[in-house]
């Protein structure tokens, strides 16, 4: 990056950072650029806030924050495309088969495709945790996935989407079933390992986080009381006591950026060291329909999107509940990942709703219109 790009960067976007963190939108935050010219890659960091348990080390980009609804995309989506790449699953291979079990008729047509575009039909949330906190830890998983297949369909499997844990719990599930690791085994061992980033993100439950220095914190447990840094925010996942599908992923903004990295090489055919193909991965980003998803991305949407105005249509990317996302523009070659605490500060999204499209803006006239650089947060 030339010396005004970085210029704008450290002044401009900084400042917004700063300025959403007095609007306490969030206490902590990283925010990671890539772009690639050349087949060469340029980064930068910003980060503002604290991390621990009582905020005394500041943040930057090896700070570790709850993904949230990253593992999605991250984890389970990539531990997927490892298994089709083996011939071990197919894209329209059905639900009944994924789970090799016999289903009840109403989920005939619900098949990978439809869990991983968000249009089976399954519902978006239940409170699970309700009932798994009373449990013993070895029949949780058991009795989620029963509970699960007895719930019914919204709507009717490929007529609409609707964004679905429970769909992305049931994947988790698959990648157990048809892999023989668990989900969090097999994703270390296939991707995060090969891909040289198994100390920037971590996919493993801890009970405890309170002495981590370096982990941001989220709150305290509603139903324990615990200080929620290290351990996961979602309910469902922290009563589970395992990674799941949806949720359960922690990592950094260096550890993100570096995954879409991978992922932007895959999808220009360059060298990868995730072992997947690119023909697979490229038909992951593909649109489906009229719809606002690919197989396992989000996409930029015609209004409102919250990756900007800025990110073409060529775009993939994904949000988590605790202020996370990353947006990938595979045509400019630019990725952003913006990780917050919001969900520290409270219940109110507006926020990050509000910042979110702000800050990927900010970003984008630094890296495309050096000579006008952006606005300040208070004049948009």
């Amino acid at each position: 990056m030339d010396e005004q790009v970085l210029h704008c960067l450290s002044q401009t976007v900084k400042k917004d950072l700063h300025a959403y963190r007095k609007k306490k939108v969030y206490s902590a935050a990283s925010l990671a650029i890539a772009a690639c010219e050349n087949d060469c890659y340029s980064d930068y960091y910003l980060s503002v806030g604290r991390s621990g348990e009582n905020e005394l080390w500041s943040v930057d980009e090896h700070t570790i924050f709850d993904l949230a609804s990253l593992t999605k995309p991250l984890v389970t989506l990539l531990s997927i495309l490892h298994l089709i790449d083996r011939n071990k699953i197919s894209w329209n291979e059905p639900l009944a088969s994924l789970l090799e079990r016999p289903l009840d008729e109403r989920f005939c047509q619900v098949d990978l495709q439809a869990l991983l575009c968000h249009s089976s039909g399954f519902t978006a949330h239940r409170n699970y945790w309700k009932q798994l906190i009373a449990m013993k830890k070895k029949k949780k998983k058991g009795w989620l996935l029963d509970n699960i297949l007895e719930e019914q369909l919204e709507y009717a499997t490929g007529s609409g989407h609707l964004y679905s844990d429970v769909g992305y719990i049931l994947l988790g599930y698959a990648v157990q079933i048809k892999s023989g690791f668990e989900l969090h085994d097999y994703w270390r061992l296939n991707i995060a390992e090969p891909a040289g980033i198994e100390n920037e993100l971590k996919f493993d439950f801890q009970k405890d986080g309170s002495h981590f220095d370096s982990w941001v914190s989220t709150g305290h447990c509603s139903w324990s009381t615990r200080p929620l840094i290290g351990l996961v925010h979602d309910d469902n996942c922290r009563a589970l006591e395992v990674p799941a599908g949806h949720a359960g992923l922690f990592g950094s903004s260096a550890g993100v950026t570096s995954l879409c990295k991978e992922l932007m090489n895959l999808y220009h055919y360059r060298q990868s060291r995730l072992p997947l193909s690119a023909e697979t991965f490229r038909k992951a980003t593909q649109r489906v329909g009229n719809s606002d998803w690919s197989y396992g991305f989000s996409l930029p949407s015609a209004n409102g999107s919250s990756s900007g105005t800025y990110f073409s249509d060529n775009s993939i990317g994904h949000l988590g509940f605790t202020g996370v996302s990353f947006w990938i523009d595979l045509e400019k070659q630019i990725a952003v990942t913006l990780l917050t605490n919001r969900v520290r500060q409270g219940d109110d999204m507006e926020g990050i709703r509000a910042a979110r499209p702000a800050l990927h803006d900010a970003v984008m006239t630094c890296l495309e219109t050096k000579e006008n650089p952006p606005v300040e947060p208070g004049d948009r």
